[in-house]
């Protein structure tokens, strides 16, 4: 039995901090920053980014 609650809280603890990453990886891309830190402009992946082609960082 003690053995099953610590696999419980453990699968707790991965879940929650999935649900953190996962919403700070939303809330960023709802606030229109980008996971790279870096321009656009000189960005190989700029055209799959979903910018609009006037915008920049």
């Amino acid at each position: 039995m003690p053995g099953t609650v610590s696999t419980i809280l453990i699968c707790l603890l991965i879940v929650f901090v999935l649900f953190l990453s996962v919403r700070k990886l939303w809330k960023d891309k709802k606030n229109g920053k980008t996971c790279c830190g870096g321009g656009c402009p000189g960005c190989s992946g700029s055209c799959a980014c979903g910018k609009k082609k006037n915008e920049t960082l």
